[in-house]
């Protein structure tokens, strides 16, 4: 049976109080699109995957997906609706004639773990459809006009998360009847249980949790902090840091000042009249420093990932970059150790924006900031850079062996009517 997963991506962010899709948010370094999209990628029973996009976001999310390698089973990425709903049933519509398997995720859960989809799948399979869920911990009470109405048992309720996994006939028999009678469900099963369809309930992972509030990038974070802890004192435990593989890298890059340009060092946005000219966002500093992992790796240098003639990259930010090289160099087994960075600027004094430099650098990255070194000297009026005619920067880096990670296959329901 092919089997298609549906990634629910078209929220907007609203209970976090911000502009921007959620899921383009960095944890740890990487995009949380990115870190689900990992898991599916990494489930073998997983074949073809359809990301659900706001309208105005199609280009965008596909230059993210090709950033960070591509993805080789994303098949299509289409444009949601007003509500995950209407979005999921706009993701049926574009499945493939050999789709069997239809296996739901909220692109908002990106500690997902390969095995979890698996499971659901092997459900839905032999369930028609299942789903994951969590004991509830609290005790739970109904409210009637500010008292208490009664108290359930806990027991017997669940919250339900994702992945949903469902037969094909049955998820899109359910998703045309709910949009014929104007039925609005809460999740993807509620939508097939009004059918009379049994929904198989599998036990789900406690860190499979749903970025919904700010708080909550910061509960994933830890989560995937613990792990790092895990890979660090597995390679501890296996043999010691004298049996690691060790590499060094040294990066450059270097940009003219232009007037109409915003001057971004390092990931920060420093006030100034003038800015660096070049395809990117032309941070000379995080190019450097990506420039210096894909050296000690011998994997060329961002020129060659990130093609200056290729409209699709104009102005992406170097966040991005470093983060999808620091993707690469984890693919080839290696995870940064430490970073020192020299920047050459006759103005503007970069120090008092220094610390915030080395937070963004240590978070892209995954290390501590005591890790980040980061210094600046002028060039006593020397050269173009003396002149004030541009600035450069040298970075060094050095890499250690490490395991894989949840990503790669290791360690590693609130309302859903609209998109929030």
């Amino acid at each position: 049976m092919s089997v298609c997963a549906l990634i629910a991506a078209a929220g907007s962010g609203r209970r976090m109080r911000m502009k921007e899709n959620k899921t383009y948010l960095l944890l740890r370094g990487k995009p949380v699109l990115i870190r689900t999209l990992s898991a599916f990628e990494a489930c073998e029973a997983v074949d073809d995957v359809i990301v659900i996009a706001n309208p105005r976001q199609i280009d965008l999310t596909w230059t993210l997906i090709r950033a960070w390698g591509g993805f080789s089973k994303v098949r299509e990425v289409v444009p949601g609706g007003a509500t995950r709903q209407e979005s999921v049933f706009r993701g049926l519509r574009s499945l493939g004639p050999k789709c069997e398997i239809v296996v739901i995720h909220d692109s908002a859960r990106p500690l997902v773990r390969a095995s979890t989809i698996e499971a659901t799948i092997k459900a839905a399979r032999e369930y028609g459809a299942a789903i994951v869920s969590v004991p509830m911990r609290d005790t739970i009470k109904t409210v009637e006009d500010g008292y208490i109405g009664r108290t359930l048992d806990r027991d017997t309720i669940r919250a339900a998360r994702t992945p949903q996994a469902f037969r094909r006939e049955i998820i899109e028999a359910a998703y045309v009847s709910a949009a014929q009678d104007g039925f609005t469900a809460t999740d993807d099963s509620m939508v097939v249980e009004r059918k009379g369809v049994k929904v198989k309930v599998l036990e789900d992972e406690l860190d499979n949790i749903k970025i919904t509030y700010r708080e909550d990038l910061v509960i994933a974070d830890s989560y995937l902090a613990i792990d790092e802890l895990k890979v660090q004192n597995g390679i501890l435990c296996s043999g010691g840091a004298e049996h690691q593989r060790v590499r060094v890298g040294i990066g450059f890059d270097v940009h003219r000042l232009v007037p109409g340009r915003r001057l971004i060092l390092g990931g920060v946005d420093i006030p100034f009249e003038l800015g660096l000219l070049g395809h990117s966002d032309a941070d000379v500093v995080l190019h450097a420093i990506a420039d210096a992992i894909l050296g000690a790796c011998a994997l060329g240098d961002i020129g060659a990932m990130f093609p200056s003639d290729d409209p699709s990259y104009e102005g992406i930010s170097s966040g991005i970059i470093l983060s999808c090289v620091r993707e690469r160099a984890e693919s080839q087994g290696y995870a940064v150790g430490n970073v020192d960075i020299t920047v050459l600027a006759e103005r503007p004094r970069i120090s008092e924006f220094a610390q915030e430099m080395r937070t963004n650098i240590g978070g892209i990255l995954g290390i501590a900031e005591s890790c980040v070194g980061i210094k600046a000297t002028t060039m006593e009026g020397l050269g173009f850079i003396g002149a004030g005619e541009g600035i450069a920067c040298f970075a060094s880096c050095s890499l250690v062996s490490r395991p894989l990670t949840r990503d790669e296959g290791g360690i590693a329901s609130d309302s859903w009517t609209s998109h929030e």
